[in-house]
């Protein structure tokens, strides 16, 4: 297809497409395609994935967030946009250092649970292609490793329970699916909508707020492969809860959940028993989890206390 015809199309749905979201009854949050996309303020750009030629093909672009310019853009065979990361539509895929852009492909309005998942790895610099990945089972984008070795999924199984769900870990040099799931051991029959997120300055950790049996925050560690789930004491409301967002504060010593009016309604701290410097937190040190571990059994033994 010539890039005449994209830039067209991309042009065309750029005025009449400002921003979809994609799920269609699916398991995971689905993906967007518009104009809104994933922003990078980092770097200054935002990204899009906007439909062409009938959804046969995509078109990506990078834009100035200031002024608008479309800097780059690229194209990729068959429907694919920003992956969604919870049901706020909050996306990702892109990685720690700006380089690397993972998109995957839209959902077809079929059955609940995807027989194949597919991604792509894309050059965030230059907007083409690296790899493509087709799984068999369904799949959605969680994160990705600081150094951008490891790409981590949310995989379900059961239709008949679509708050259960899996973390694998896909090796995107051997380009393989590691065997085991990467479940906190204290909690291994892990469950829940995905409602917010936030991450370490350096993507270290990943903070993502669900709501299952009761509130909790999956805290993944992207640098060794590891989840650890922490109970949240909520006394709000649900709709409170829905419309909460997750922050970090004290240089990542403490995460707290934050309602629309900026009001605190839950705080948990990161930092090991008996530290008082955010350099010591287990996000800063890298300890694997251990404290995070730590924190979550005293957590739940207070909750069960209470």
């Amino acid at each position: 297809m010539p890039k005449s015809r994209f830039v067209l199309a991309a042009a065309l749905v750029a005025a009449v497409l400002p921003n979809a979201a994609h799920a269609d009854g699916q398991a995971s949050p689905g993906v967007s395609q518009g104009w809104n996309g994933l922003a990078d303020k980092a770097h200054g750009v935002r990204f899009v994935a906007l439909p062409a030629n009938g959804g046969n093909w995509t078109v990506l672009a990078r834009i100035n967030l200031r002024g608008g310019t479309v800097t780059r853009y690229g194209s990729i065979r068959g429907s694919y946009g920003i992956p969604g990361v919870t049901l706020k539509r909050d996306v990702g895929g892109l990685s720690s250092d700006g380089r690397m852009l993972v998109v995957a492909e839209a959902p077809n309005g079929g059955s609940i649970l995807r027989s194949v998942s597919r991604l792509a790895v894309v050059d965030a610099r230059t907007l083409r292609t690296r790899t493509r990945i087709a799984l068999p089972g369904d799949f959605s984008f969680d994160a990705l490793s600081p150094d951008g070795r490891t790409l981590y999924l949310i995989q379900h199984t059961s239709v008949k329970d679509l708050q259960r769900y899996r973390v694998r870990a896909y090796n995107l040099v051997q380009m393989q699916l590691l065997p085991d799931a990467i479940v906190d051991r204290t909690e291994p029959n892990m469950r829940g909508y995905p409602l917010a997120r936030t991450s370490s300055r350096g993507g270290e950790w990943v903070y993502t707020l669900y709501q299952g049996d009761g509130p909790f925050v999956h805290a993944l560690d992207t640098v060794h492969g590891r989840a650890v789930c922490l109970d949240l004491t909520w006394h709000a409301g649900q709709i409170v809860l829905f419309q909460s967002h997750l922050a970090l504060r004290d240089n990542g010593g403490r995460l707290a959940v934050v309602d629309r009016q900026g009001r605190t309604r839950a705080t948990l701290n990161l930092r090991p028993p008996g530290r008082t410097t955010a350099t010591t937190t287990w996000a800063a040190a890298g300890l694997s989890g251990i404290g995070l571990v730590a924190t979550a059994i005293l957590l739940r033994r207070r909750k069960r206390q209470n």
